[in-house]
């Protein structure tokens, strides 16, 4: 196994031309996944080939379930219904929005609240080892932009303030999650924000647990 590594990244802003995709295009033109179930299932059809396959169903659709979408699974578990991203990245959309390339990984995860009110995210990237420091840093870049772009968004500011990025192994997490926070508002944003870091560290402990795992086997 691997040496752990689990690491906190708070670095500072530097706005490069890849997210200003996310000021000017967000909430427009971005595709509709509202059909995807964010659910996992097995495939019991009983056919050779497809006999107990881990399957995603996107509309009446079914794709094998990636190792990345267990890490996610994993964390709907935990979660409930409070995991609200329901929407996945591709790897175009995550380049425009990060400016995380292709050549920096060799899997990702990305997936974002379908919702202009909404801005629950977590994004898990398997960065290939000479990208994991670039991976990093170009997603402390994107929360530092999310920071000035929600500044005076009460409870979206408490939730990006809350989000944390963690690197475990290879894999670069950003969690920036925490469903409905209405309710903490009047008691300040130290409540949101206390609340949505509860939430973010329940995630990445599953996500942690799961990459160790599997690094062990």
């Amino acid at each position: 196994m691997g040496r752990k590594k689990r690491s906190f990244l708070f670095i500072s802003c530097i706005v490069f031309s890849g997210a200003v995709w996310f000021l000017n295009g967000c909430g427009k033109g971005q595709p509709d996944n509202s059909d995807y179930s964010g659910r996992a299932y097995v495939n019991e059809s009983g056919s050779k080939e497809d006999d107990a396959v881990n399957t995603l169903q996107v509309g009446s659709k079914y794709r094998i379930v990636t190792p990345m979408m267990e890490l996610k699974e994993a964390v709907v578990d935990i979660l409930g219904d409070n995991y609200w991203p329901d929407a996945l990245l591709s790897d175009e959309e995550l380049a425009e929005r990060t400016g995380i390339s292709a050549s920096m990984y060799d899997n990702f995860m990305a997936e974002y609240q379908h919702s202009e009110a909404g801005i629950d995210m977590m994004i898990i990237v398997e960065a290939r080892e000479d990208s994991v420091a670039d991976v990093e840093r170009y997603l402390n870049e994107y929360r530092e932009l999310l920071l000035k772009i929600y500044e005076n968004q009460p409870q979206n500011k408490a939730k990006v303030f809350a989000s944390r990025i963690e690197t475990i192994e290879d894999y670069v997490c950003y969690v920036q999650l925490g469903a409905d926070i209405t309710g903490l508002e009047k008691q300040g944003e130290d409540e949101m924000i206390a609340y949505c870091q509860q939430e973010n560290e329940r995630a990445l402990d599953v996500i942690e647990k799961n990459i160790l795992d599997k690094e062990e086997e």
